[in-house]
């Protein structure tokens, strides 16, 4: 065998194993149920804290973003 066609089997099999380790790292979206969950659930940890007001920019943005 050629060490061309070693290199290019090389290539092909890093590749491969890149794309199946990219594919089974990546996450699903959630729902617009667990992101309304997420809403809910931030404003009542939170509501002590800050300003009902404020906490729903807030919310929004780190759950529906």
């Amino acid at each position: 065998m050629s060490l061309t066609a070693e290199k290019m089997r090389a290539s092909i099999a890093m590749s491969a194993t890149l794309l199946l380790v990219l594919g089974a790292c990546s996450q699903n979206e959630p729902t617009e149920a667990q992101r309304k969950q997420c809403f809910d659930r931030y404003i009542r940890e939170h509501q002590a804290e800050y300003p009902v007001e404020t906490l729903k920019k807030t919310a929004a943005l780190k759950c529906y973003s």
